[in-house]
Order: structure tokens, then C-alpha cells, then sequence
């Protein structure tokens, strides 16, 4: 970790962190549809590709109902990143 970063700053990823967590279909819809493009690049067919990024969105929004997987993650990382930030402003 680097000393003189603000122990009070909310890091870019925890900002993607609290935006899926707010909003986990849209989120995951947008990043699927992202890689989908890359995916039209290589060639993939678009059907294949719309398939694709709906799979992911739909998936990825069943992880993160209240007891599943990616929920149980984030709010375990939510409280190491606030003790993490406790000790800082600790020690500085």
C-alpha cells in the first residue's frame, strides 16, 4: 500500500464495487456488453455475442441476491477496507 494515499478516498474500484452492488444487472449488462464488442472484433456471430451478454448479466444478477456468493464478497470487502482505512488514519 502506498503511505501517502488519503485513507478517506473511495478507490476506483470500490466506486465499480458500490455501482454493482447498487445496480447489479445494469452493471454487468454495460460490462458484458463491452466484452460482447471485443467479441464482434474477433469475429463471433452477433447473435451469439447478444446471447452472450444477456447470459452474463442474468448470471452474474443471480450471484448477487441478498445470501449469494458476490454479495457474501462485497460485504466482506466493505469491512476490510474499512479497517484497513481505520488503521490508517491510526497512524497517520
Amino acid at each position: 500500500m502506498t503511505p501517502f494515499l488519503d485513507p478517506e478516498k473511495v478507490r476506483f474500484n470500490e466506486k465499480l464495487d458500490h455501482l454493482q452492488a447498487r445496480r447489479p444487472f445494469t452493471y454487468n449488462l454495460v460490462t458484458g456488453a463491452l466484452v460482447g464488442l471485443v467479441l464482434l472484433l474477433f469475429g463471433v456471430h452477433w447473435a451469439a455475442v447478444v446471447a452472450w451478454v444477456v447470459c452474463w448479466a442474468a448470471f452474474r444478477w443471480f450471484l448477487w441476491r441478498p445470501g449469494r456468493l458476490l454479495q457474501r464478497q462485497y460485504e466482506v470487502r466493505q469491512v476490510r477496507v474499512a479497517e484497513q482505512k481505520a488503521a490508517k488514519r491510526r497512524q497517520g
